[in-house]
């Protein structure tokens, strides 16, 4: 778009030079640009002028030319107009026009979203329209955190009504001459100085810098009389665009340079925030006072362009949200949630100009609060303690992403990158359905324990692992275990296993003979047993019941629920079946020579899904439960092992229920590192991703690796940042998203990623490649919301009873939300918000469980669902 400008620009030009020469004026000064609002801008300067009119001079020089602005004037007239604008295509950032322009249509992207690194110094304005909400103390707090991490920093006191940055680090009061105003001015002069004459050092042991304003005297004054920063735009070069570069290229070398603004519409803070910032840190307290004005700032440095912008793309200055000072108490949780509403929804205007590549941007990711501390508010100076690393750390964080990364080499020198992408391949199934499912199983200190016999109850939320547990146990422990109910995969080896039609029968035939739930386990499980046992080649006791278990043995494979239906309707008409059963069930297990579970899994699914289905396995799952603490400790080689959804287990109720306190469960993923190996044991099979381990000196038994290996191994995989956004390592991205509303996490949403983002990468390679990791961090963001996409579709098929909440979040379109939205939407679809935070699709963001005044949908759905992140105005 700029050199289409820049091509229209110049053939204007060219007409106005014929026009003049046809006029007798060839030696004309002639001048052509394009103004900040789109139109051509025209100044031509000759004494020839000097005799006519200004319709006269405008036939004679702009004839077939439509210009916004002309400026035909004399030599003398010039004088008075002041110098000539420059003719390149950069709208002046100056507060008239950029306010003027602060809506746009073009594409959304900051430095922080670049795939490569920006060249250093990165610049941060801090800056605030009003005073009083600590924003010179936040940029000094923030330079010493940051120096203390071993960054070169330098800080520029730029407000220039105000100063006072110096005196934060102990710095005394500069001399005459010494400062960043006169240090600008001689640069509008043509001057050479050296930036270094007018810097003072900060810190001792840390490579911390100050440029202060200036020493404030009567020549302070006058000189900054003389400060035009609009003529900067005029002139080449720019002399703020000059200071940086001294910087740059000085000794001091800055990784970041900070810069302290003034407050409101100065005519030095809009080139600071519009032009020449990377990152501008908006300091603010949410009071109504600040709101219209604040919006209209963000709106219009989302419409900028950074002197960073090229021809090959517009960067816009990435905002950052500093809420300050939060006071103490209840009030505080008001105060943020209202900053957070005003914030998203300032954002969210801008949503259909970030690409899906990038992601959208997010309110809560960009905004850091600030409590009240005296004993930060009333110092003199900064000093690092602990209240100041606790508070300003985060804000240091967000600086650090927009520096080069660490590892700044190529990745994939030794090994092909097509290579790698050609042979990774993610598992998007479930744990039934992977065929590399042993190579790829992670053992943690949970699964381990679920597989004990001493904790006979496994509960876990949709995706944690239970079918995984399940099929370890059933396929490689050292004495086959009996499945008394299997999922589907697994019925052609547990034929006798039922399913929703075969439970609904029993439950027929149960009611006919006034038989209870209890006594079918009781009975179901002993025969189940049995013919386990029998196709172990095992023989099992001899059954106290006049059925005929040698022909169901015969069967085999070809063994089908009504077989096992009419089975345990003949014995539970006699009226003592669950007493024989029970017996029978000793008996096989005092021919047992080593013990053996007893497995029950597919309990979640396997009654369906309808609500009649849903009563009968809550009362079947009871009766299981009571069969289990009656039966248990009669046996010594059979052991229970039941696998349940943590949500059905909660529903339950029934008569010692608290005996299997501390003998149960839950399988949770808390520990980051042993989540990541659940794809990176998947990322191992390639041959080509081993060869690149083993190039970073990285063994490949991923059951062996500490902590540290696995970061490593990830970071090779998908680099270890992230661009843009408060979560830097792209493993807390991850993380963070992939949880539900009750913080838990699926491996399966997880391959899911990966399988996406393999796929993303392959297809952009083509395009653009890149080499610092074998998939890029931004391969993570359109990624997720394939995962979105199939999480949403699991509730659909597992939790049907909420397809009118889902219906109705959509409709809602924004979270967090308020009860009440969803009930103008659909009055019944409330009924099912406590099973909505029991399974992880809402989780309470203002409130309690008990009183819930608002939702929030976590990201793994609220893709997905189409819901945005803004809070209600």
């Amino acid at each position: 778009m700029a050199s289409e400008r820049h091509d229209r620009a110049a053939a204007a030009k060219q007409l106005v030079m014929d026009n003049a020469r046809r006029h007798g004026m060839d030696d004309a000064e002639i001048y052509v640009a394009y103004s900040p609002y789109g139109g051509l801008r025209i100044r031509v300067v000759h004494e020839a002028l000097a005799p006519h009119s200004e319709s006269n001079r405008h036939e004679k020089l702009l004839a077939g030319i439509d210009a916004e602005v002309a400026e035909l004037l004399t030599p003398d007239e010039a004088e008075w107009y002041g110098p000539p604008f420059a003719e390149y295509d950069i709208p002046i950032p100056v507060w008239a026009d950029v306010l003027e322009r602060s809506d746009s249509s073009e594409d959304l992207q900051f430095a922080s979203d670049l795939d490569s690194d920006i060249e250093s110094p990165v610049v941060v304005t801090f800056y605030s329209l009003r005073g009083g909400v600590g924003r010179t103390t936040a940029l000094a707090s923030t330079a010493r955190i940051l120096a203390a991490r071993g960054r070169r920093v330098l800080c520029i006191d730029m407000d220039f009504e105000a100063p006072g940055l110096p005196y934060l680090f102990g710095l005394s009061e500069p001399t005459s001459d010494v400062g960043a105003l006169p240090l600008l001015l001689a640069l509008e002069q043509g001057e050479t100085p050296d930036i270094r004459d007018h810097v003072a050092r900060a810190h001792r042991a840390d490579e911390l810098y100050c440029l202060p304003a200036g020493k404030l005297d009567a020549d302070y004054a006058q000189r900054l009389r003389l400060l035009d920063p609009e003529s900067w735009y005029r002139d080449s070069p720019n002399p703020l665009h000059a200071l940086l570069d001294l910087a740059r290229s000085s000794s001091l070398a800055p990784d970041i340079v900070l810069i302290d603004s003034r407050t409101g519409i100065s005519s030095v803070s809009a080139p600071l925030l519009f032009d020449v910032s990377d990152l501008a840190v908006i300091c603010f307290f949410p009071h109504t006072q600040a709101r219209i004005g604040t919006e209209l700032l963000v709106r219009s440095m989302l419409a900028a362009k950074t002197r960073r912008s090229s021809d090959a793309y517009a960067i816009a200055p990435e905002p950052r949200f500093l809420v300050t000072p939060i006071p103490p108490g209840p009030s505080a949780e008001q105060v943020r949630d209202k900053a957070l509403t005003w914030i998203d929804s300032w954002l969210s205007a801008v949503d259909s100009r970030r690409s899906t590549e990038v992601g959208k941007l997010q309110g809560d990711e960009l905004t850091h609060f600030i409590s009240y501390a005296p004993e930060v508010a009333f110092r003199d100076q900064v000093s690092l303690t602990n209240a100041i690393h606790e508070a300003y750390g985060p804000i240091a964080d967000w600086l650090e992403q927009l520096l080069p990364q660490s590892n700044q080499s190529s990745v994939v020198g030794s090994v092909s990158k097509s290579d790698i992408l050609g042979q990774l391949d993610f598992s998007t199934g479930t744990a039934e359905h992977q065929e590399s499912f042993f190579e790829d199983f992670v053992k943690t200190k949970m699964s381990v324990q679920a597989m004990d016999s001493r904790y006979p109850l496994v509960i876990g939320r949709k995706g944690t692992g239970k079918t995984a547990v399940f099929r370890w146990l059933f396929e490689r422990a050292e004495s086959r275990p009996i499945p008394v109910v299997a999922p589907n995969a697994f019925r052609d080896r547990a034929p006798w296993s039922l399913g929703a039609r075969g439970f609904s029968a029993i439950e027929r035939r149960l009611g006919m003979r006034n038989a209870d739930w209890q006594t079918f386990w009781t009975c179901y499980t002993a025969l189940t047993a049995a013919l386990s046992l029998a196709a172990e080649d095992i023989t099992p006791a001899d059954s106290p019941f006049d059925i005929a278990l040698q022909d169901l043995i015969s069967k085999g494979s070809n063994l089908d629920e009504l077989d096992v239906v009419e089975t345990i309707s003949n014995m539970i008409e006699d009226s003592e079946a669950a007493l024989k059963a029970a017996r029978w069930l000793r008996l096989i297990d005092d021919r047992l020579e080593e013990e053996k579970f007893l497995l029950f899994d597919g309990l979640d699914t396997g009654f369906g899904n309808d609500a009649e289905s849903r009563k009968r396995r809550e009362e079947a799952v009871t009766g299981l439960f009571t069969f289990l603490t009656e039966t248990e400790s009669r046996l010594s080689k059979l052991a229970f092992k039941v696998l349940l959804r943590v949500d059905i287990w909660q529903q339950l109720r029934f008569e010692n229920k608290s005996h299997l306190f501390g003998r149960s469960i839950q399988l949770l993923w808390r520990d980051q590192a042993d989540y990541f190996k659940t794809v990176l044991k998947q990322a191992v099979r390639s041959e080509a991703f081993r060869r690149a381990l083993d190039a970073a000196s990285i063994g490949s038994n991923v059951d062996q690796w500490q902590e540290s290996e696995v970061f490593q191994a990830w970071n090779l995989l998908v680099g270890e940042r992230m661009k843009g956004g408060k979560t830097t390592f792209t493993r807390n991205w991850v993380w963070n998203r992939l949880a539900d509303g009750q913080g838990d996490h699926g491996p399966r949403a997880l391959s899911q990623l990966f399988h996406a983002a393999v796929g993303w990468e392959a297809r952009e390679e083509a395009r653009s490649p890149y080499d610092r990791s074998y998939i890029r961090p931004r391969a993570l963001v359109p990624s997720l919301e394939t995962v979105s996409d199939e999480a949403v579709q699991s509730l659909h098929e597992e939790f049907p009873e909420l397809d009118a909440l889902i219906h109705a979040l959509e409709a809602v379109g924004r979270t967090p939300l308020d009860p009440t939205e969803i009930a103008q939407v659909d009055p019944e679809a409330t009924g099912e918000l406590d099973l909505a935070l029991e399974v992880g699709l809402l989780a309470v963001h203002e409130g309690t469980v008990e009183e819930v005044r608002r939702y929030r949908v976590p990201d793994l759905y609220r893709h997905a669902l189409g819901m945005t992140r803004r809070g209600q105005a």
